[in-house]
């Protein structure tokens, strides 16, 4: 086929960083601390009580489109009323949705989450960026000067950063959502390992929006996002939002894991985020090792002298799979991401990166 017989089709351009490298079956016996997932499956238990729940579904009728039983279930971990959510498959769609509805410009920074840019510009939205600092710090008057400048629709800001790790303070988020013109958004998919959140600012700013996933705690199979914003806001948004968008299955399992998973996943977040401090240390002591510090299940840092390609590629003969980032972001040259996997898996991968760099001193 020509490229003129698909003349009718809109061309777009998404970043290579926007696409997940998964390489499943090609990585058996890998430490796999480039996926920024759970290595812990569910427990044989709750899968067993998720196939029960299934067996009860009537796969011959549509299900719940408000989705209004799994809300219920937010509603009550949140501590908010089911007015001030809304679902979706995954929080991609949700960015979409939001971004659909905009009728102005966005602002990001960057490098942050590449989906941001992706999605914006497939839906033909202006996307304006602020670099993050060379240390990979956000300046946050920049960020104003530019709110300013642009009067955008939107901005959008992650708490904590992918790929940087860093964090918002609350008075940073207070300062950009009293003078942005338009909606604020932070991206909370990691917030199970940042140790804080911005929801209590939306009571002072209504404007303000948080964004969640179940994806970052160990359920990345259950494709189920969550925007948390005022009521208005939300009526607004579940206009455009396509019917039955959550399916039945997703539903029926995602109710008992609210139930019965998500306590346990949440202490086993604060389990990792312990391992994270623990791994920043270490990395701290590899001579050549530059880490950024993280809120997040990840670490992300630099190889100095060492050629990151390099580093990457004696760690994948290791036995070690990372991040190369590289590639996503001018800002990120040099720089590796590894996850906080288990404890075994993060020894090997310290001592592998301590034997590789001292062979370019």
């Amino acid at each position: 086929m020509s490229p003129s017989d698909l003349a009718w089709l809109r061309r777009t351009s998404p970043t290579t960083a926007s696409r997940p490298r998964t390489l499943r079956t090609e990585t058996r016996g890998i430490a796999r601390l480039d996926l920024l997932e759970h290595a812990s499956p569910l427990s044989p238990r709750l899968m067993r009580r998720i196939g029960r729940a299934f067996s009860s579904l009537d796969l011959n009728r549509y299900p719940d489109s408000e989705a209004g039983e799994l809300k219920r279930e937010f509603s009550k971990r949140l501590a908010i009323s089911t007015d001030h959510i809304l679902l979706g498959k995954g929080s991609d769609e949700l960015l979409q949705i939001l971004f659909l509805s905009i009728s102005g410009p966005i602002l990001i920074v960057e490098p942050s989450f590449p989906m941001y840019r992706n999605i914006a510009e497939t839906v033909e939205r202006n996307v304006h960026s602020v670099l993050l600092d060379v240390d990979l710090t956000l300046n946050m008057d920049r960020l104003l000067e530019s709110v300013h400048l642009h009067a955008p629709a939107l901005v959008v800001l992650s708490h904590p950063n992918n790929p940087t790790g860093a964090g918002l303070c609350p008075e940073e988020v207070a300062r950009l959502a009293f003078a942005a013109p338009g909606g604020v958004l932070i991206d909370e998919a990691y917030h199970p390992f940042a140790g804080s959140t911005h929801l209590p600012l939306m009571e002072k700013f209504p404007n303000l929006m948080i964004l969640r996933s179940l994806s970052k705690a160990g359920l990345a199979a259950i494709r189920i996002g969550q925007l948390i914003a005022a009521p208005e806001i939300i009526r607004r948004l579940d206009e455009i939002r396509l019917p039955y968008n959550i399916d039945g299955m997703v539903q029926s399992a995602a109710r008992l894991l609210c139930r019965e998973a998500l306590p346990a996943l949440e202490v086993r977040a604060r389990g990792v985020a312990a391992r994270r401090d623990l791994l920043f240390e270490a990395l701290k002591k590899i001579p050549g090792i530059t880490p950024f510090p993280s809120r997040a299940n990840f670490i992300l840092f630099r190889t100095g002298r060492a050629p990151c390609s390099e580093v990457f590629s004696k760690l994948k003969e290791h036995g070690i799979l990372v991040r190369e980032m590289s590639g996503d972001h001018p800002l990120l040259e040099g720089c590796l991401r590894v996850t906080v996997g288990p404890r075994a898996e993060v020894r090997l991968f310290l001592r592998a990166l301590d034997s590789i760099m001292k062979g370019f001193l």
